[in-house]
């Protein structure tokens, strides 16, 4: 049996070799929109909190460096601001980074029916991506490093009629067993006896 961790899962077994997927017991609303008629849900997913911190890295970078270039431009007599206004000009700009960040972050939704994956993301504009099992031919687990560090991944899907990888589950706690649970469904519903 597989779980992830975090990510308040329980496991059903799905075939009698003991594969398994995740199974989410009692989804949000959230959840329940995307579906359609009998569709059952066998895992609903955000990313790991940690991609509030990890995909501001860039922004929060730059904005050290602006804030360290104002707080020594301050000290030239044209200079109209303070180090102390630099550092909070600072402190304001990474704030509302994090907080953009985390809208996005509380935003997102992975979703694995017995028929489709979905994506929903998007804080004023929601985007919502499905594909159904039957038509993803790939999926592969991608890490970068700052993802590798904390045991994070994303997960790609591929179909016959798109380009190599076409959607991701971007930042998901132990992609590994998160693929594999993808690849069964895939395996069941999409290709399967189970397929619709």
């Amino acid at each position: 049996m597989m779980t992830v961790p975090d990510q308040e899962e329980s496991v059903r077994p799905l075939s009698n070799d003991g594969g398994a997927v995740l199974v989410d017991v009692e989804h949000p609303p959230s959840v329940t929109k995307l579906l359609s008629g009998d569709e059952a849900v066998l895992m609903a997913i955000r990313p790991s909190l940690w991609y509030v911190g990890l995909w501001s890295l860039g922004s929060l970078f730059f904005i050290v460096g602006l804030v360290f270039a104002l707080a020594w431009a301050s000290r030239f007599p044209w200079a109209t601001w303070t180090e102390f206004q630099a550092f909070g000009l600072g402190f304001l700009l990474a704030g509302i980074r994090l907080a953009w960040q985390f809208l996005d972050w509380a935003n997102r939704l992975y979703v694995l029916t017995d028929r489709r994956v979905i994506r929903r993301r998007g804080v004023f504009q929601v985007d919502i991506f499905e594909a159904r099992l039957e038509h993803i031919q790939q999926s592969s687990v991608l890490q970068m490093v700052r993802e590798r560090i904390f045991g994070l991944g994303s997960i790609a899907f591929a179909t016959a009629a798109s380009a190599p990888l076409f959607a991701a589950w971007e930042c998901v706690q132990d992609p590994i067993a998160v693929q594999k649970a993808v690849s069964e469904a895939v395996d069941r519903y999409g290709r399967g006896s189970g397929s619709v």
